[in-house]
Order: C-alpha cells, then structure tokens, then sequence
C-alpha cells in the first residue's frame, strides 16, 4: 500500500486544543485506576487475566428464565447504560480542509465541532438523566477522553447526588484498530488506488469479522504506537493490536472489559435497583459492547443489524442489563424486563431490534 498521501495528525492539527485537564498521565503505569478528577496523575487501566472465553459463561440468552431475585434470596440488579461515541475529531470530516479518515488508534483531538458537540452531550445527559452516574468508563484516547471530561463538568454543577462518582480509563474501550487503513483518508482507500475494491473496504469497516491489513512489525506506526500505549496496555505487545476485527474487540477487550471492570463496579452501586455507567467510547468499541450484550453470534438478524449500525457522535444511547451469576448478564428494556427482540417473530428480512435506544426515548425533568 502506498503511504505517500497518508494523513499526518500535524498537518491536521489547524486548530491547536489545548488539553491540559492535569489528571492523565499514562506513564509506565498499569492497574486498575479510578478517581473522582481531585487526583493530579492519574494512571492508565490494565486489568490482568483476561477471559479468552467469548461467551462462558453465558451473558445473554441462556438464562433468560433467572428472576431478580434467587432462590437464596440474593438480589441481581438491572444496571443502566449510557452509551456516547465521542464528539467529532479531527478525522471525523467536521475539520474544514480534513478528509474523513481512517483514525482507529491515532490519537487525534476533538475538532471545534466535537467540541461543541461534546458540551451538548453533557448538557442533554444532564437534562435527561435524573439520576446519579456512578462511574464514568472512557478509553486511553484523547477524543474520548475530552468528551468524557466535558460530560463530568455538565454533572459538576448539579446537586452532589447527581455527580460522577469515578472517572475510569481502560485502554480496552480504544477504537478497533484499522491496521495499515489508519492515516489515510476513507474516500482514497475505498477509490481502489491502493488496490482494494470499495465492497472489500466497506467489510473492513462494516463486518463483525473482517480482519484489515496488518500493520507489519517494522512500520514506523507501529513503533510509534509500541512506545505510546505498550505500558497503558500492562505491558504487553500482544495488547497493542496491529489490526483487528469487530470480533477481536469484543473477544479480546470489551468481553474482559465487562466482567472485570463495568459490571464489578455497578454491582457496587449506592443505588437501590441497579448503577448507572457512562461509557463515553467509540463508534466501534460501543458497536462491540452492544455486540456481546445482544450475543449477535447466536443471532445471524441481529448480527446483521449490528453490522449496519452507524453511531453518531454526541449522540447519547441507553442500554440496560441485569447482572447475573456467574458474571452472566442478561439485557432487559427500558422498563427492566428482560429484552424480546421486536420483530423476532418476524420474516428474516425484516430486522429485530438491537437492545439501545436513544437518551430521548426517556421524558425530560421538568
């Protein structure tokens, strides 16, 4: 693949952000890290022991008759999240003069567009969400990481019982990585100048499991990415991909994701009934999480579906699951029954929901 037209994050940078939040630093640090931003460093998340199993135990389908409660009277809550792709980066297409491009784990800036974008986000959850949020999840990347920032002041000014409770960083929450596409722009690689037909690119951006180009060992991204997260990432080469398929996201970081960390911390939870998560991530890291809630492997319509899905930025959506033994999960409603697929009676051609729904499905305060 050529690489003389390839984008430079420098060359992109007209507008310069400053982020100085003066709580990240991802020294060579690893373990799990959380605070409440009073903290001036902050360590990057590595949770050691990452299930290689996709789906033992079980998070959806097979123990769909569990109630609330168990025979020993145990409780199982219904948790609530709050799903935000980030605002427009620079990469996006919001910046004047930027192509769309191939970001994956480039880590670019938000764009005066996402900037705004991601105040409104904070301003909505914080008009549509009654509730407290007992922690804030966001990845290692900057865009993310700035959105997430910009949602946690919104809720800073309301009542103590409305705030963040902790501020969570884990490397896992990255955009899947685009491998040799990252840095070029989406309408020169889908043109086939570099060889590849538009209908192969569209499976890399599209299909569950369509592995892009690899970056090769020796590639000065891929030594420059080594140096960048190796340490974020607990150390391990094998944790900075050099590409990978939706499939590999959840397989490899939001599946240990949710077992380790989201569903630990909402089990933990103040709240009577269930916690409430933010998850301010990315388009494909969100389409990945949603993935392993709906079990989209066991369902060939919903998988389908999942494939289609287009997150936008700044866009907020709300899923809801109950934890179950075992670190099984079950998704459920709005109203915290468990989920039936909408049109899953129906002929295949017609697709069942997926278990989101966008913030406004919920009525605004008064």
């Amino acid at each position: 693949m050529k690489r003389s037209k390839r984008v430079s994050i420098f060359q992109t940078a007209v507008v310069i952000v400053c982020y100085n939040l003066g709580c990240h630093s991802f020294a060579s640090t690893s373990g799990t890290k959380t605070n409440k931003l009073d903290s001036t460093v902050d360590e990057a998340i590595y949770n050691p022991g990452a299930s290689n199993n996709y789906f033992d135990p079980p998070l959806v389908g097979e123990q769909d008759d569990q109630s609330e409660v168990d025979n020993s009277g145990r409780f199982y809550p219904v948790h609530t999240l709050l799903l935000c792709r980030h605002g427009d980066s620079i990469w996006n297409g919001g910046q004047p003069g930027v192509p769309e491009t191939f970001t994956g784990w480039t880590d670019v800036p938000l764009s005066p567009k996402g900037i705004d974008e991601a105040k409104r986000l904070g301003q909505e959850l914080v008009q549509r969400w009654e509730s407290g949020i007992d922690a804030c999840f966001t990845s290692t990347l900057q865009r993310a990481q700035m959105t997430a920032h910009y949602c946690y002041w919104a809720f800073e000014a309301q009542p103590r019982d409305r705030a963040v409770g902790q501020f969570i960083i884990d490397y896992r929450l990255n955009e899947r990585h685009y491998g040799t596409l990252q840095g070029f722009s989406k309408e020169e690689i889908e043109s086939g100048i570099h060889g590849h037909g538009s209908s192969t690119v569209q499976l890399w951006r599209r299909s569950w499991h369509a592995v892009p180009p690899l970056l090769s060992q020796g590639d000065p991204r891929r030594q420059s990415e080594l140096k960048r997260f190796i340490n974020i990432c607990g150390g391990l080469e094998q944790n900075v991909p050099r590409g990978e398929s939706l499939e590999q996201v959840a397989k490899n970081r939001i599946r240990p994701f949710v077992q380790e960390v989201l569903t630990p911390t909402l089990n933990n939870s103040n709240h009577v009934g269930g916690g409430t998560g933010l998850v301010v991530a990315h388009a494909n890291s969100l389409r990945a999480l949603i993935g392993v809630f709906s079990k989209v492997e066991d369902d060939p319509v919903a998988l389908k579906q999942l494939e289609r899905m287009k997150i936008p930025t700044g866009a907020p959506l709300v899923l809801r699951y109950q934890a179950l033994p075992g670190g099984g999960a079950r998704v459920c409603g709005l109203d915290g029954m468990p989920f039936k697929a909408r049109n899953s009676s129906s002929p295949a051609d017609e697709q069942p929901d997926l278990p989101v729904w966008p913030l406004g499905s919920i009525p605004k305060r008064d």
